[in-house]
């Protein structure tokens, strides 16, 4: 069900259940992206030791998040809880994070959401991921993430689209999570596949000059998937 079929004073949370109810695996997706991008992040922060060591080093670490199609702003909340967590209380860490959906009703939620947890360098933008221009004026990122949102674009030609996109907004190194359907539903077309498998994305991936790729995890009808620009 769409978030325009819940009415009500709790709608937001309504629409979110339902989701959870529908598909138990969102929950073991949701905890592969936050492990995926904590384990990227050790990875980083060695690196980041290291330039800080230097004797002519005034080293401010920024992390700068991505994520495409907020939602409810539960994966926000727990991937900026977790590596808020992760880098302490150090004065030279800063995580930004911009959030991008199509449905502004819910910016009010999460905003607050966030700024009640403490997290203060958020950006969140209403736009639409199927046009060419949202990506204008952002970036670029250490980290792009998006947990059941791609599959509604509208098929491979829409998927290969945002890589490229999310390719040229992240950062040499960067990081790109995207945990979403790989299996077809009965419903689906198959003249016109939006649900791809997971060998599809590796390939598309591979081709715009990603690399790495790792299947995180696949579990029921879905799969995370992780890749980094070089």
């Amino acid at each position: 069900m769409a978030l325009s079929d819940f009415t009500g004073p709790d709608f937001i949370d309504a629409w979110t259940k339902d989701l959870d109810r529908r598909w138990p695996e969102r929950a073991a997706m949701a905890d592969c992206v936050v492990r995926t991008l904590v384990g990227w992040r050790g990875e980083w922060r060695e690196q980041e030791h290291h330039q800080a060591k230097s004797p002519r080093s005034d080293h401010h670490a920024t992390i700068r998040l991505l994520e495409l199609g907020v939602g409810a702003g539960g994966l926000a909340c727990t991937v900026l809880d977790t590596l808020t967590d992760q880098t302490g209380a150090r004065p030279s860490w800063t995580i930004e994070y911009t959030g991008i959906d199509i449905e502004q009703v819910l910016f009010q939620h999460v905003d607050e959401m966030l700024v009640s947890a403490g997290h203060q360098n958020v950006q969140l933008v209403c736009t639409n991921l199927k046009e060419d221009t949202w990506p204008r004026g952002l970036g670029p990122f250490d980290a792009v993430f998006t947990l059941q949102t791609l599959h509604d674009l509208g098929g491979i030609g829409a998927l290969e689209a945002i890589y490229r996109q999310a390719h040229g907004l992240l950062a040499t190194g960067g990081l790109l999570v995207n945990a979403d359907f790989v299996v077809p539903f009965e419903k689906d077309d198959p003249e016109r596949p939006r649900r791809l498998p997971v060998e599809t994305h590796e390939n598309l991936l591979s081709s715009l000059g990603f690399v790495d790729f790792r299947c995180e995890l696949q579990r029921g009808k879905m799969a995370c998937m992780s890749v980094q620009r070089p």
